[in-house]
């Protein structure tokens, strides 16, 4: 076995990482998006979390084991999509940024006024309860800080929390909230259990033909 070689690869690999996060955490912007809930912000899954059949595409926050917190426009913007569904996301808001970006809110409980009474009303129209609207950029606009919603666990979810999203949106690609400046208190450092490493072809293990 070719240890140097070995060696070689994962020192590589964590320098890569390391200065690949740097760089890639000074593209996007620290202090433009605020919290979306007013209470010290604690994860219960994290961004790119491995689900049962999909990575998990943003970061669910607690909310003390209960429904009905204020849920807060992350900045300023205009309100481009909702949908209630009985799966999924639930009762969700999407919030469009001038800056590119979309900002994601999941498994509300409700919303808050005048987008309350709007959906009411087009539920009765359609005669469903599913529901997705598309409003117009100047239809709901939004303040950063001011309440849009109530947190719940509607949807597809398994506890009451906030499933909350930044997505660049020309893309539609989720990325990492915590990449923005979003601060989660963090003292447990990380605990390296196990390391699995696997090589690109068999040279770099084999010792067939070595003395």
């Amino acid at each position: 076995m070719n240890w140097s070689r070995i060696y070689g690869i994962v020192f590589f690999w964590i320098c890569f990482d390391s200065f690949g996060q740097n760089n890639l955490t000074n593209d996007y912007p620290k202090d433009y998006f605020g919290n979306p809930l007013n209470i010290e912000l604690k994860l219960a899954g994290t961004f790119c979390e491995l689900r049962n059949n999909h990575f998990h595409t943003g970061i669910d926050i607690k909310t003390n084991e209960k429904s009905g917190l204020p849920v807060l426009a992350v900045a300023d913007g205009y309100i481009s999509r909702i949908k209630i569904s009985a799966t999924g996301y639930g009762n969700a808001i999407y919030v469009t940024h001038p800056n590119g970006y979309t900002s994601v809110y999941g498994h509300l409980e409700s919303f808050s006024e005048p987008l309350k009474s709007h959906l009411k009303n087009e539920q009765y129209k359609a005669k469903r309860f599913e529901i997705e609207l598309l409003p117009n950029f100047n239809q709901f606009s939004v303040k950063k800080g001011h309440v849009i919603a109530a947190s719940g666990n509607s949807g597809s979810s398994g506890g009451p929390h906030l499933h909350f999203e930044i997505r660049n949106t020309k893309t539609e690609n989720a990325i990492n909230p915590l990449l923005f400046g979003i601060k989660i208190k963090d003292n447990i450092a990380p605990i390296l259990y196990a390391m699995k490493l696997y090589a690109l072809d068999n040279g770099y293990y084999s010792t067939k033909g070595k003395t």
